[in-house]
């Protein structure tokens, strides 16, 4: 099989193209890092959750242990000494310092999840970036904060933003729309506009990022379900009906907010009168947020109307509404019906025993839309798939080299390119792609490396020495990092 790039060219087979490494930083439930592995060649090797319940589901959905904290020190250290290619993350928005831009990201963001993700991206350089906000995020701070994440990416951590352009005069333009996109247009029926930010790193694709598209997908013609009546569940308990007191509440509520010229959320996602309803974003809240799709259901309504149920303080009510069930919810995400089917088309997603509705309800709401996750997956594998194809042989063999070694031979060059020939930086940087940035070694190691006499060996690492570019250690020596004040320290 073949894979297509954007243009339509034929450039490479499937089965040559190698598995790229995610790590899922705030990772919810798992939903990015499963509509990556949808799109076929990512593997997840790292995530990060602090939510204990979404870490049981996880474990449950993965069989891997998210409990990680981004913000941790510790963390950071492993993601250091972890190789992967992009870096995942559905981050909380969140106000940043009122200092002026010129500060950097390190005094404008600290105490922030995008403080400490930043400081992972710059000291592990990933491939790729893909992160995942709410809408408000463009307009946050009056569109302040959603400026510090661009300016971050582009001018502090050198990376290229899809939608973004950089002025004759340095300046980044864009339009806040070309970051915003909706589960509706996605195969799903929900309104659920969210922010999504493709990266990809200057320091492994330069130039060739003029190869790909200015924009990310904006629909897909999948469609897993056309309208909310089919993702509707076919036996409902009664627990899911409302009483007839809090429905004549709602329903006395709507009418004064709509006399009063403003909205009110509650609304029937599955109204016959609509040819084909979809849903309101689903929230992460279990209580209120679930009155916003209401559901008219005459097939299970008509078994309990008029009932006394348990914990109701009137009847369930004779119109036949409900809220939606977290299965449906599910639905609604590609959670349930298409992100976990096998091949014989069985549901493989289910939650961990004992979860509460009102868990499944906030895991659900705080997760992503998996189809259009996948869309987006698609295109950063096109992408780089496009780019890696126009690479030269030093360019494949940089490509290679793991982010932080990447990292230092780069700082390398910079710190040494007075001091020593260009011959022996590269020598110097070779050392780097082999060892690693924290491993001691002997001049063995650089006799093997390098294939040259132990005594050549000897001489290179005496000059190394003498340039402040390498330490001696109890077993050996260490590269010197001068530069940079989050030098990888594992």
């Amino acid at each position: 099989m073949y894979l297509i790039d954007i243009t339509g060219r034929t450039m490479y087979r499937m089965e040559e193209l190698y598995k790229m490494r995610t790590i899922d930083l705030c990772s919810g439930i798992g939903g990015i890092r499963r509509g990556f592995e949808l799109a076929g060649d990512f593997e997840n090797v790292l995530s990060a959750e602090i939510d204990k319940y979404a870490c049981q589901t996880y474990e449950h959905l993965f069989g891997d242990d998210a409990r990680n904290d981004v913000t941790n020190d510790e963390f950071r250290k492993l993601v250091c000494r972890t190789d992967y290619d992009v870096l995942l993350a559905g981050f909380p928005c969140q106000p940043f310092s009122k200092i002026g831009l010129r500060e950097g990201f390190k005094d404008i963001t600290k105490g922030t999840i995008f403080f400490h993700i930043a400081r992972i991206i710059e000291q592990t350089m990933p491939k790729a970036i893909f992160l995942e906000n709410v809408e408000n995020l463009v307009s946050h701070d009056e569109g302040r904060t959603f400026r510090i994440i661009i300016n971050t990416l582009e001018n502090e951590l050198n990376y290229h933003v899809i939608g973004v352009k950089r002025k004759t005069d340095g300046t980044l333009s864009y339009d806040k729309s070309s970051f915003i996109r909706n589960t509706r247009n996605f195969g799903l029926p929900q309104n659920r506009p969210r922010v999504y930010i493709v990266a990809f790193s200057r320091n492994y694709f330069g130039e060739h990022l003029k190869l790909i598209p200015e924009r990310t997908p904006e629909k897909s013609e999948k469609v897993i379900f056309k309208s909310v009546r089919d993702i509707l569940d076919v036996d409902v308990s009664e627990r899911f009906f409302l009483s007839s007191g809090l429905l004549k509440t709602l329903e006395e509520h709507k009418a004064r907010q709509k006399r009063n010229g403003n909205g009110f959320g509650c609304r029937i996602a599955n109204a016959t009168e609509i040819e084909c309803p979809i849903a309101s974003t689903i929230l992460a809240t279990g209580g209120s947020g679930k009155e916003r799709n209401l559901i008219y259901d005459p097939i299970n309504g008509k078994k309990y109307a008029g009932m006394d149920v348990k914990g109701k303080k009137s009847p369930i009510n004779e119109k036949y509404i409900r809220t939606m069930t977290p299965a449906e919810w599910g639905r609604l995400q590609g959670f349930i019906g298409y992100a976990f089917l096998d091949e014989n088309g069985n549901e493989g997603f289910s939650f961990p025993e004992n979860m509460s509705n009102q868990q499944k309800f906030k895991q659900f709401g705080n997760s992503v839309s998996i189809p259009l996750i996948e869309e987006m997956a698609l295109f950063i594998k096109k992408c780089i798939v496009v780019m890696t194809a126009a690479f030269s042989e030093d360019e494949k063999r940089r490509y290679e080299i793991p982010g932080p070694q990447l990292k230092m031979c780069l700082e390398l060059q910079e710190t040494l390119k007075e001091n020593l020939r260009p011959q022996t930086i590269e020598k110097c940087c070779r050392i780097v792609s082999e060892l690693g940035v924290s491993n001691e070694f002997c001049a063995q190691d650089i006799s093997n490396i390098l294939g040259v006499s132990q005594m050549t060996a000897y001489n290179f690492l005496h000059r190394l020495k003498q340039a402040g570019c390498i330490r001696r250690e109890k077993r050996g020596y260490e590269l010197e990092n001068k530069k940079n004040h989050f030098a990888v320290n594992v």
